[in-house]
């Protein structure tokens, strides 16, 4: 899960002496929630859809269209952009971009190479199509989720079971988040199970394993147990 197998390379940027107007007008036409701010080509700041907003006239102002706009032209990028900027590379993982934004408390950045040269940009959507894209949950397959002992075994244990009643396994994912010693959760995707072997398989999963929750997502059936 490479970074510069997600991101946008398609990025748009403006220079740090372009005004809050030009900002705003490339917001409007563009699908894009940050610009770059780039100073002689160098990478200087970052400008959200945010910043524009909030350092754009209140609507509860009594100038007209024509002088806010005035106004807004007056405004230059450099004086609401970000600095300095949060960036990442291209030959990090997925999961690391995911954990920097979560702790610097931002939706995107700019990825860089080794020069610092921009090379595109990851932001939040493209985290969740890549969580999607591995999970397989488009796909409308089935869910299991296990309270699992951290043994070896655990894992093919459950996936044989799978197996056996006909299902595909799309992926598993494991955590040791809020789970008590000795035990990790464990989340597997499925794909293919039959109807009626989709039922039988809960209640040998049930038996044997300590099932959490489960859910037929072609069904739209959901137990948490």
């Amino acid at each position: 899960m490479l970074i510069k197998e997600w991101m946008s390379r398609t990025v748009i940027t403006i220079d740090s002496d372009e005004s809050l107007n030009d900002a705003l007008k490339l917001f409007r036409v563009r699908v894009i929630s940050m610009l770059p701010v780039l100073k002689e080509g160098k990478l200087v700041g970052i400008v959200t859809h945010g910043d524009v907003k909030k350092a754009s006239p209140s609507g509860a102002t009594t100038l007209d269209r024509h002088e806010i706009a005035a106004l807004m032209d007056t405004v230059l990028i450099e004086s609401v952009m970000s600095s300095p900027v949060i960036t990442i590379r291209a030959d990090h993982m997925i999961d690391e971009a995911a954990g920097l934004m979560l702790a610097e408390g931002i939706s995107g950045m700019p990825v860089v190479d080794k020069k610092g040269k921009i090379k595109g940009v990851i932001t939040k959507s493209d985290i969740f199509r890549c969580f999607v894209s591995f999970t397989g949950v488009s796909n409308k397959g089935q869910v299991f989720a296990f309270n699992l002992p951290d043994k070896s075994g655990s894992i093919k244990d459950l996936t044989d079971k799978i197996r056996n009643s006909g299902g595909r396994v799309c992926s598993i994912m494991t955590s040791y988040e809020d789970s008590e010693k000795g035990f990790r959760k464990g989340f597997f995707y499925t794909l293919d199970i039959d109807s009626d072997k989709f039922d039988n398989l809960v209640e040998e999963l049930r038996k044997a394993d300590e099932l959490l929750y489960v859910a037929d997502l072609s069904k739209g059936f959901r137990k948490i147990f």
